[in-house]
């Protein structure tokens, strides 16, 4: 009966691989294509002129910004949720490894160590920690709960984590020096990514104030020049200067034109400034949802 509880997990664990963990996210990913499809369309057959605008304030332009905010956004905050996870988990992993080797030093099997860890207070990693215990009661190695473990935190870290503490535990030795090791080594990588977060958010910081600068820049050539330029085209409509002769250019124009601009400007340099930040797509794709929306909102309500 054992044998077969364990050719179960293996088959669970199996099917998890080839499937996929997260069907949350295979979910939200379906939903969020299809409302962005179908906002992509309505808003590409009203620009057509095939569809009439829903009214005068919701054009087919803004559709497809809805349709871009429903693809972006959903996915980003979602990552941006379970990544704070997993660097809360990752938080706590120095302090599980060093009393797994105070623990070891003292005498206590790795399999006691770990179930007395399991009912301590690490937060987030507790939970982990619970579930790789009641696997190791059922019979299962160690290094299937340590492999198993860092699939579920799902992280270059607990990866390499696994890894290290498995192949030292072959080996043989001190088992206590391994874990401590393990320990420092994570410090030291927390260490270097949050040097690398502090120089490379200098830049990330620039890239948004830019885009901020951007949209001042074309407010005020809307209420200046062009609104000069609006003002000349209705007194002199249809007359000529010299050689040059006024043009009909119409504010909704204008302002599509500008909208296109500040869409291209809010999407890519949100995608740049969150990857630069963070090293992480997932981010970049949530900064751009927030510089869009802000970029909407200034466009319906001051130009």
């Amino acid at each position: 009966m054992f044998k077969s509880f364990k050719a179960s997990f293996r088959w669970k664990k199996k099917y998890k691989k080839t499937i996929g963990r997260d069907t949350t996210l295979l979910l939200l990913l379906a939903i969020s294509i299809g409302i962005s499809t179908t906002l992509f369309l309505l808003g590409f057959l009203t620009l057509t002129g095939i569809l009439t605008p829903i009214n005068e304030f919701i054009t087919g332009l803004d559709l497809i910004v809805f349709g871009m905010l429903c693809l972006v956004g959903p996915i980003g905050f979602y990552n941006h949720i379970k990544e704070k996870h997993r660097k809360e988990v990752e938080e706590k992993l120095p302090d599980f490894l060093r009393d797994i080797a105070n623990s070891t030093s003292s005498g206590m099997t790795i399999f006691d160590a770990i179930r007395s860890a399991s009912t301590g207070d690490y937060g987030s990693l507790t939970p982990e920690l619970k579930r790789m215990a009641s696997k190791l009661s059922w019979g299962i190695s160690i290094k299937e709960a340590l492999t198993d473990f860092a699939e579920r935190i799902n992280t270059d870290r607990a990866r390499r984590l696994a890894i290290t503490i498995n192949k030292a535990l072959e080996i043989g030795g001190n088992t206590s020096s391994v874990f401590n090791a393990a320990a420092r080594e994570i410090d030291q990588i927390k260490r270097v990514e949050q040097q690398r977060k502090t120089e490379m958010s200098l830049y990330s910081i620039v890239i948004f104030i830019s885009f901020f600068v951007f949209l001042a820049v074309i407010l005020i050539i809307d209420k200046t020049i062009f609104a000069a330029i609006f003002d000349m085209q209705g007194r002199m409509a249809g007359q000529s200067i010299g050689n040059m002769r006024i043009s009909q250019i119409t504010p909704e124009e204008l302002k599509n034109m500008f909208y296109i601009f500040v869409f291209v400007q809010g999407l890519g340099g949100g995608m740049l400034g969150g990857f630069m930040m963070d090293g992480r797509l997932s981010s970049g794709i949530r900064y751009s949802f927030v510089l869009i929306l802000v970029s909407f909102i200034l466009f319906k309500f001051l130009f």
